[in-house]
């Protein structure tokens, strides 16, 4: 999710300009897809719980921005990764962000599509 954000801010730059809007769509499809994968992967391990298949023991976050230690309560991780500790409307969060990403991917893949086809400038003074 961090990254479609810091995609879009590279969008809202300079929308007008072709190269920070396509840096802002290239970054914002490959964030999406990334985190589809994860969110896939965790829901795989709810489903098919399996002592052969887990997550990390420890969180891995870059040498330059390690979160778990800036902000713990949201970003150490606690407990196993199979476990459901969180559903709403009969979904857990990793379902709920494979629809988030995947739901990501269709709107980016429009807006792509809508890129080919510019709009039409009307003179509303007629």
């Amino acid at each position: 999710m961090m990254g479609v954000g810091v995609a879009a801010m590279v969008g809202i730059l300079a929308p007008k300009n072709p190269i920070f809007r396509w840096l802002g769509l290239i970054g914002w499809g490959l964030s999406a897809y990334k985190g589809l994968l994860l969110a896939m992967q965790h829901v795989d391990y709810q489903f098919n719980p399996s002592p052969f298949a887990t997550c990390d023991l420890f969180v891995t976050f870059p040498s330059w921005a390690p979160l778990n230690q800036w902000v713990p309560w949201m970003f150490e991780a606690y407990g196993d990764c199979s476990k459901v500790v969180w559903q709403f409307l009969d979904l857990s969060m990793p379902q709920w962000l494979v629809v988030i990403f995947a739901g990501n991917l269709i709107a980016l893949a429009l807006i792509v599509i809508a890129q080919f086809f510019p709009a039409k400038r009307v003179n509303p003074i007629r």
